[in-house]
């Protein structure tokens, strides 16, 4: 009876690979789990969860080989990453240098820029914002091997809404001449910046392995 029981329940609690803690406080079992966007997806064939209401998640005593597959995933889970801020280094320093060209040292922008180059900036700050939804997207659908990776992705992504905004905003002053748009532009790209140690504190490596530019 006890084995016709185990075959029944392979998933239980008690002999899972990884127990999460569920919104009530109850204990739910996994074979192994993965994160992507909102949601936490099971294994097994069950309804994924909001990942927002886990409490926690624990492994219970992975064998040598779930060991190694966890770690496999991490160094996939990192190439990843280091490929996505790769091209988030390229936007940041583009819209950073953009920025300081729109304030000038503080002269009104009809006098600073000459018709056409504020058309072509117009065209690149449109542009910027395409790449930047882009690339949130891209960070939205990483597949997360471990829940201890979603604070840094969700770091990860207000920074990137924050430099959306400012690149917004210097949409917006390059079309009005509004020094207030200008103003908020830069305080927005302080905020992304801001949020660059928040992001290299939640690493689960070497912070090392990141260029400070980002």
């Amino acid at each position: 009876m006890c084995c016709l029981i185990l075959n029944i329940f392979p998933a239980s609690a008690s002999r899972a690979d990884y127990l999460l803690t569920g919104p009530s406080g109850e204990t739910i079992g996994a074979s192994s789990y993965w994160i992507q966007g909102s949601l936490l997806y099971f294994a097994e064939d069950r309804e994924p969860m909001n990942v927002y209401e886990v409490r926690s998640v624990r492994a219970d005593d992975l064998t040598e080989e779930q060991v190694e597959r966890r770690e496999q995933a991490m160094q996939e889970f990192r190439a990843q990453v280091l490929a996505l801020l790769e091209q988030e280094d390229v936007i940041f320093q583009a819209h950073a240098d953009q920025l300081a060209e729109i304030s000038g040292g503080g002269e009104p922008i009809d006098e600073l820029l000459d018709p056409d180059r504020r058309k072509a900036l117009k065209r690149e700050f449109r542009s910027r914002d395409k790449a930047l939804e882009d690339l949130k997207s891209a960070w939205n659908e990483l597949r997360l091997p471990e829940y201890s990776l979603l604070l840094m992705r969700d770091i990860k992504m207000l920074q990137i809404v924050s430099l959306e905004a400012s690149a917004e905003q210097a949409l917006n002053y390059v079309k009005s001449g509004d020094p207030t748009n200008r103003e908020y532009a830069r305080e927005h790209l302080r905020q992304a910046e801001s949020f660059q140690e928040s992001f290299l504190d939640a690493l689960p490596w070497e912070r090392s392995v990141i260029r400070p530019s980002s």
